[in-house]
């Protein structure tokens, strides 16, 4: 058929052309929702099939045809498979929040040593945790245990009591704004529910003027060396990659006209705008919010919490996330800092950031000094599509906050003081 249509030059150089395109496979989070998309970029000229893949959606990702009948279906066969490339590549590199599934931290199932006998929680962790640029608090050998607060980390899924969470790092666009949002945040009096929901819009990638003003009025107190990244949305980023397609493809249509012949691509920019709607919608009223993001009931698949694994993510630290609620519940974060490194991790991990050649180091108990732990970057991954990945911020053992969702923005007294370089301590 397309010898027919075509020269036989300018059909080798399709055939050519296409051949050499390869499929390209990422897991994101989309609109708070993760996504599991295969995008073929395009196909040889063959048969239409279709492949499943195990996906958030799981929705059947076709493999797109070259149309036959007319040079005209032909070059809109090649138009299609143009937007699909240039937006799923947008979607790729630019998603605020990647899918923490494929990224867990390995586990065991019983600690190295004594059984597990945790310190209070350090005095100096807030203030440490809310000057630290990465989120992370030096710790010392030891076992401890830190209430924390968790946040929802996906729309349009469930949350149940008691589920069991496996750790990984927070990762993302924006994942370095949500740890600081996570650190800074520690031990404020702003309350759960309006963290809930910046963090909410964030993850949606929502630009400061979307915001609604109690939620500027968060990231004017703790985020403002962030505020030039929060100028353009994500879904702006997403209408400018059509827009200069349009200016390399004459006669495209509208990318609303346009994202029903998308595929999964169009789908999860359609999921991205319904998440959108909604935070613009409700503003800051997270009971509304709640209601339209989170889905009643229980998981697809049973979990107990009681028999969560460790998570050892780096060599001398393991932590698992225990909690008996949801995400509007607060949780609890139980560390091991160990002595010493196991043998065989030792050359897979960077351990230290400082060169010790040429330090007096006599004296010196180097297995005993703090370790770097990532408390703001963390995520528990419910390896369940159907339920949310819960971030989480510690808060204080020694009072309840306030998590009725009303009241003033206000920081006690030792608040965020803006950035600190870190020290060089060991490294996750």
């Amino acid at each position: 058929m397309v010898k027919r249509l075509l020269p036989g030059g300018a059909t080798r150089n399709l055939r050519r052309s296409l051949s050499r395109r390869q499929p390209l496979q990422r897991y994101w989070l989309i609109g708070t929702t993760a996504i599991a998309l295969s995008v073929m970029v395009a196909t040889p000229l063959r048969a239409a099939t279709t492949t499943k893949i195990a996906g958030f959606f799981g929705l059947p990702i076709p493999n797109l045809p070259i149309p036959g009948g007319s040079v005209e279906d032909l070059l809109k066969g090649a138009v299609v498979d143009q937007a699909v490339k240039a937006l799923g590549s947008t979607l790729k590199d630019d998603a605020p929040i990647e899918s923490s599934s494929q990224a867990t931290f390995p586990t065991v199932n019983q600690l190295p040593g004594t059984a597990f006998k945790p310190k209070a929680m350090p005095t100096t962790l807030m203030a440490q945790l809310r000057n630290a640029t990465d989120g992370a608090v030096a710790l010392q050998p030891g076992d401890y245990r830190i209430p924390v607060n968790v946040f929802c980390m996906k729309v349009s899924a469930h949350s149940p009591a008691g589920h069991r969470y496996l750790l990984a790092p927070l990762k993302g666009k924006w994942a370095d704004i949500i740890v600081a949002l996570n650190a800074r945040s520690a031990g404020t009096t702003i309350p759960h529910p309006q963290l809930q929901v910046l963090s909410w819009n964030l993850q949606a990638g929502m630009k400061y003027e979307e915001l609604a003003t109690e939620q500027r009025a968060i990231v004017d107190q703790l985020l403002p060396d962030y505020k030039p990244r929060l100028s353009r949305s994500f879904y702006e980023q997403i209408e400018s990659t059509w827009s200069q397609l349009s200016g390399t493809v004459p006669g495209l249509p509208s990318m609303d006209s346009a994202l029903g012949r998308l595929g999964d691509v169009g789908s999860a920019i359609v999921t991205l705008r319904q998440t959108r709607d909604t935070l613009l919608r409700y503003g800051n009223n997270f009971e509304a919010l709640s209601n339209a993001l989170v889905l009643p009931g229980q998981a697809n698949t049973p979990s107990d919490g009681a028999n969560t694994p460790w998570s050892q993510i780096s060599p001398r630290v393991y932590a698992r996330l225990m909690t008996k609620g949801t995400y509007a519940d607060p949780g609890e974060l139980q560390i091991r800092v160990t002595v010493e490194a196991p043998v065989g991790l030792r050359d897979r991990h960077l351990v230290a950031t400082t060169d010790l050649a040429g330090l007096n180091l006599a004296g010196l108990d180097l297995a005993a000094m703090p370790v770097k732990v990532p408390l703001a970057g963390l995520v528990g991954d419910p390896q369940d599509s159907s339920v949310q990945p819960l971030s989480m911020s510690p808060k204080p053992e020694d009072k309840d906050e306030d998590e009725s969702g009303s009241g003033s923005l206000q920081i006690q007294e030792r608040g965020f003081s803006g950035p600190q370089p870190p020290a060089p301590l060991n490294q996750v």
